[in-house]
């Protein structure tokens, strides 16, 4: 038995690194899942033939989630392949994350704000929908970071999109009172994204170097995605039902350090 054995989720920007990792981790618990990206090629794909892999129905759905009739497309698809969500992981993000102030265009921003807060939460708003339609609640997870709690520079666009995440699950929690939906944020610390070399059925790629961190970091390591893929399991699983409206910080106690390197 697994901890969420005949749950639907969708997981956003899933084609490798953190997304990838939380949808095999969450199919290994028993969880059909669809992988969202807005690449479409034989590596997103192969992330969804490996939730199949594991037992349970993996799919892929290609879309934009930057704007609402992409949300919508895309969880569109996801439905008429699953019949219902019961979990949402907001995780899309584009590639360029940190940009110096003054190269920082209006393109940008938007870019930016569209994709990594306008998106989740009409993702959030239209999961919820379903979620209150089928009458079994659920859970959203959003993909926020250690930026949205301290300033590093040149990453002032990101982290002002991933502290906006952090208000906006606290809100989402309050006006879906009553609806057995819980919302709430993830806040990453630095994590190797690569995918796997060689065996690609497992979660996690080739680690930072760990001497990036050893003066810095409690941890003395960078994170990797399956330390991000288990704090979705508890928030999404009978586990962490009573969490709700909160950012869990995974970041190897970079915080605590008050201390942050890109």
């Amino acid at each position: 038995m697994g901890l969420l054995d005949g749950k639907k989720a969708l997981i956003t920007g899933a084609r490798k690194g953190i997304g990838r990792g939380i949808a095999l981790t969450l199919a290994n618990e028993g969880a059909d899942v669809g992988i969202n990206d807005i690449v479409d090629d034989e590596v997103s794909r192969r992330a969804a033939e490996l939730v199949t892999n594991r037992g349970v129905k993996g799919t892929f759905h290609a879309g934009d989630v930057s704007t609402v009739a992409g949300v919508n497309a895309v969880i569109d698809s996801f439905l008429a392949e699953h019949g219902r969500i019961d979990i949402l992981v907001n995780n899309a993000i584009f590639p360029d994350q940190s940009r110096p102030l003054f190269d920082t265009d209006e393109a940008y921003w938007d870019r930016m704000m569209n994709l990594s807060l306008k998106g989740y939460f009409f993702g959030a708003q239209r999961a919820a929908k379903e979620m209150i339609a089928q009458g079994n609640g659920g859970s959203i997870v959003c993909l926020s970071s250690v930026h949205a709690y301290v300033a590093i520079e040149e990453w002032t666009a990101y982290g002002t999109a991933k502290a906006g995440l952090r208000r906006m699950v606290k809100g989402l929690a309050i006006d879906l009172k009553g609806h057995n939906i819980n919302a709430n944020c993830i806040a990453p610390g630095a994590i190797s994204n690569v995918l796997p070399d060689g065996d690609d059925d497992v979660i996690d790629g080739a680690p930072h170097d760990p001497s990036r961190f050893t003066k810095h970091l409690p941890a003395a390591k960078g994170g990797l995605p399956s330390d991000i893929a288990n704090a979705v399991l508890y928030l999404t699983s009978e586990l962490g039902q009573y969490v709700n409206g909160e950012t869990i910080l995974v970041d190897g106690g970079m915080i605590a350090t008050k201390t942050m390197q890109d």
